[in-house]
């Protein structure tokens, strides 16, 4: 039985080869098991070569569509099948439409940039990477993007805090308007990320809806807090 065509091309040649290579059906038991593992090995390989494939023809057919509803703001004349009612939130919308929170930003965010940045040896864009250059691309287009990018790259160092840096150097930092057109929901109700309602008070309530509405920025002062924690910890 061949592999079929759609997903064999690609493929590394031994990878093909273990595919293909018929399994022993009389031999010494470590024969047998060393000849299972490895078409084992190959037939993952083959499986995330697949979701791999997938999962770039999604975002490549479903991206545009996400993105045209998030900046036209089309999505609030949806009616929400949870509650019968116009979409309050992005969220709401993502779920009514079943694309994860996950995909969505990375449909909004990172797909323009590495779009931006096609040809360059960039792989997949962090958060903090993305929170950096993402306004660049906003207020001043793919070239300043490239060339935050490129400089970075040139001192051998493209981490969110240096591209910060370099951004800031070349007079890209963006200003209130373009923080502001970041927000992952275009709704008055956006709920704020708070811990205290008052001193001495936490409520876990407030802070979970804030998370779902803002995951990126929930997880930076996720990772802020930790990080402080952690530094603390050793100084004791």
């Amino acid at each position: 039985m061949g592999v079929p065509t759609a997903v064999e091309e690609g493929l590394p040649a031994p990878i093909h080869r273990a595919l293909l290579e018929e399994l022993p059906l009389d031999a010494e038991p470590g024969v047998v098991i060393t000849a299972c593992e490895k078409r084992l090995h190959a037939a993952q390989i083959l499986r995330n070569a697949m979701e791999s494939r997938a999962l770039a023809a999604y975002f490549h057919y479903a991206g545009p569509a996400v993105r045209l509803a998030h900046s036209t703001g089309s999505w609030q004349h949806i009616t929400d099948p949870s509650t019968g009612k116009p979409c309050r939130s992005w969220a709401a919308w993502l779920r009514a439409a079943k694309v994860s929170r996950q995909h969505a930003f990375r449909m909004i965010k990172e797909e323009p940039l590495l779009d931006a940045l096609k040809g360059l040896n960039v792989g997949n864009l962090g958060v903090r990477q993305i929170d950096v250059l993402s306004p660049v691309l906003t207020a001043h287009g793919k070239e300043k993007v490239r060339l935050v990018w490129e400089t970075a790259a040139e001192t051998g160092d493209t981490g969110a805090a240096n591209l910060e840096k370099i951004r800031d150097q070349l007079g890209l930092t963006p200003g209130s308007a373009a923080v502001d057109e970041e927000l992952p929901e275009k709704s008055s109700t956006l709920p704020v990320l708070r811990f205290q309602a008052s001193p001495g008070t936490f409520d876990a309530g407030k802070v979970r809806e804030a998370a779902r509405a803002q995951p990126e920025v929930a997880l930076l002062v996720a990772r802020t807090i930790i990080s402080e924690l952690e530094g603390d910890g050793a100084e004791a």
